[in-house]
């Protein structure tokens, strides 16, 4: 089962080496989708933004330093996705930079991947909230669920998250719950593969509202 590796990094990020560490001990290649820096509101369409949540903080929705940041990682993440499409694995792994593997990973991801269903289009290998089901011995999303560190894709469902992607207002991580609306299968295992933290977060990192995510 071929997989091909994509980490979503800011250039120039802190973060990039320590990931670029994680990955080489356990002796796997990747390729960097560089992240989206945006200087100024003026450079987000209305309908770009126009469903974000920030976290149920009003001033959040208008605030340069989250919707910028958000909007750029939805962007960066709409860029890893569109290159996921064209690649001619099997499968690729979408990693954010903050993602932390868990030991012998390439073995337990090719094993997982052995098993998944023909009928889904993706695996999330990180994820939180409670919208999920269990099917068959999968957990299913199917509704609110959040996260981008880790998911792995079938290209063929690429394109279908890209499209859903650009035509979101929120924020991407909140993408699966329309996704799961729309009839895709999209699962993920027990124990889940990757976990990650908020501190040093490029999105919350910083604002005084959210502190309790990052601090």
């Amino acid at each position: 089962m071929m997989y091909r590796i994509l980490i979503v990094s800011l250039p120039g990020s802190p973060k990039r080496e320590v990931m670029a560490g994680r990955l080489s001990a356990q002796h796997l290649s990747w390729d960097w989708v560089d992240g989206v820096r945006i200087a100024s509101m003026d450079d987000i369409p209305w309908e770009e933004r126009n469903e974000l949540e920030a976290y149920c903080v009003p001033r959040l929705k208008e605030a340069p330093e989250y919707v910028c940041r958000a909007t750029g990682c939805k962007r960066a993440m709409l860029r890893a996705v569109d290159k996921a499409a064209t690649c001619a694995e099997d499968w690729v792994l979408i990693l954010q930079d903050d993602a932390v593997l868990a030991a012998d990973f390439d073995s337990k991801l090719s094993e997982l991947l052995g098993r998944v269903p023909y009928e889904a289009g993706c695996v999330m290998l990180h994820r939180a909230g409670g919208g999920v089901k269990e099917v068959d011995g999968w957990t299913q999303v199917t509704g609110d669920v959040r996260s981008m560190t880790a998911f792995v894709l079938r290209p063929s469902f690429a394109l279908v998250m890209s499209e859903a992607l650009r035509n979101w207002g929120g924020e991407e991580d909140r993408i699966w719950v329309r996704l799961a609306r729309q009839g895709e299968v999209i699962l993920s295992p027990s124990p889940q593969l990757v976990s990650c933290t908020q501190q040093g977060s490029d999105i919350i990192g910083g604002i005084p509202e959210l502190r309790g995510y990052w601090k």
